[in-house]
């Protein structure tokens, strides 16, 4: 049975109410993998082939060619699990075509998306590649806006979304889809901030809470550690002394072998986010959150707790994992299912855990925006209320993905019912780990439009100067943001 029919019909038989239905595959978000140019939620394989074949669930055993393909659709199965009537709001922009066109630059998310999608809609839905990863997005994206092809929405950051959402040439109002603020008393209100314009437009909508932890290898754990549990691991590294602390017995147990945490950019992810602080505040570059974390990460590397010279996406950055050369990675909820992150640097084996770390914290997050020339405009507002403001549909997204979604009814409900249990994290419900990551995350007073810019200048002073002391690479960093920026002061 494929993994849609499969937890359609799990979600039915447990539903309190009779639009609660689901799928239950593990896929996710923001792999730096470029995805194909078009994918149309009309052609793409509900089971099977690269989408869903899946080492999560049994490989080939529990494929689509097994088990009859198409024979067992979601459809067949799970229409009547769920009752969800979709209806358009009332739309301000035109509907002369019958395409929904997505923008983004990898379709993981948006495959899923699709996928749950066919339950609820027949519309024509595609994807189409803009970029390779979401910082080339940033820049790529207003030469296809401007280019007069096809676009009704497209996926934006949070390092770089006010950028789109502040230019009324490049996005427009949700209220022109029928979409207000008061659809979204159930999101985690961070995400409604952020998706909200210098004016107080509300321009952008996210189906995700990013909350992150620290993910980690429990046969090693174990090995070196004499870790057995969940509990004892977040014990160890409850806070930063303690994660410390634990690098330093690893070291030993190891002899070195195995460090604490795959790359700085994790460690960067998991230290900074937490601090809520601007990268920019009156026009200023503000540093103090900057030498914190070198300080801390030079003593890191000095002692082999990390390698600088793993980069993140890369294949040393995989190989690390499967090698069991590193302890664990920081990761966010969309790192964590079938094909993404976790999988890719050996979660094939069950063999690993999550926790939530050191301290909460967040990684990314993606929303969706409308293009001013949006001409499918009745459909988009469908797509975007399916997945960002109904429960039930987010429900169903969330277990088939893996993602966290941006919907307090419907992850509550899901930690509640017991229904999630990921096979890379041997059974784990890392929904239950991110809730309370998820309640507490704080974003909207800390971002910039020039917050990925400056984290990645930032990033790649530190781990060309690394061996320099803590005033030296500030003050590196420091000229060469501002060369790149005339705009700000120092």
């Amino acid at each position: 049975m494929s993994k849609l029919t499969r937890t359609l019909a799990l979600l039915a038989s447990i539903a309190v109410v009779s639009t609660a239905f689901a799928a239950c595959g593990q896929k996710t978000e923001s792999t730096p993998t470029p995805a194909t140019n078009n994918t149309s939620s009309q052609a793409a394989p509900e089971e099977g082939g690269n989408e869903e074949g899946g080492n999560e669930e049994g490989g080939n055993e529990e494929s689509g060619n097994e088990e009859g393909g198409n024979e067992e659709s979601g459809n067949e199965e799970g229409g009547e699990g769920g009752s969800t009537t979709l209806e358009a709001g009332a739309v301000n922009l035109p509907d002369t075509d019958d395409t929904l066109t997505v923008v983004c630059w990898t379709d993981a998310d948006l495959q899923n998306m699709f996928d749950v999608y066919k339950d609820y809609s027949s519309a024509n839905v595609v994807y189409q590649n803009c970029g390779d990863n979401g910082s080339a997005a940033s820049t790529q994206y207003a030469t296809y806006l401007n280019s007069g092809d096809d676009v009704d929405l497209f996926v934006a950051e949070a390092g770089w979304i006010l950028n789109y959402i502040n230019d009324d040439s490049m996005s427009a109002p949700l209220s022109d889809l029928g979409i207000t603020a008061d659809d979204y008393k159930d999101a985690y209100q961070y995400t409604v901030e952020i998706g909200t314009d210098n004016n107080g437009v509300l321009k952008a909508a996210s189906w995700q809470a990013a909350a992150g932890g620290y993910a980690y290898n429990t046969t090693l754990a174990e090995q070196y550690l004499g870790v057995t549990s969940a509990d004892d691991m977040q014990a160890k590294i409850a806070d930063w002394d303690k994660f410390a602390a634990t690098a330093e017995e690893l070291k030993t147990a190891s002899d070195g072998a195995v460090t604490m945490t795959a790359t700085i950019g994790g460690l960067w992810q998991a230290f900074s986010t937490a601090k809520n602080a601007a990268w920019v505040k009156d026009g200023a570059i503000q540093t103090d959150v900057a030498k914190e974390f070198t300080d801390m990460v030079k003593g890191y590397v000095d002692n082999g707790y990390v390698n600088p010279n793993v980069e993140q996406w890369t294949t040393d950055w995989t190989n690390v994992g499967l090698q069991g050369e590193t302890l664990g990675y920081f990761y966010s909820t969309w790192c964590l299912g079938e094909g993404a992150q976790l999988e890719q640097n050996g979660g094939t084996d069950g063999n690993w855990n999550i926790v939530i770390g050191p301290q909460e914290f967040f990684w990314g997050g993606s929303w969706l925006c409308v293009s001013p020339n949006c001409n499918t405009a009745s459909e988009a507002s469908k797509f975007v209320k399916a997945f960002t403001t109904d429960a039930s549909i987010m429900e169903a997204y969330a277990l088939y993905s893996g993602d966290f979604t941006n919907n307090k009814v419907a992850m509550d409900k899901i930690v509640a019912d017991g229904s999630n249990s990921n096979p890379l994290l041997g059974g784990q419900d890392q929904f239950a780990v991110l809730s309370d990551v998820a309640a507490g995350i704080k974003m909207s007073d800390s971002i910039t439009k020039y917050d990925q810019g400056l984290k990645d200048t930032f990033l790649d002073t530190l781990k060309k100067n690394i061996s320099s002391d803590t005033d030296t690479i500030i003050s590196t960093f420091t000229t060469q943001a501002l060369a790149d920026n005339p705009d700000l002061t120092a």
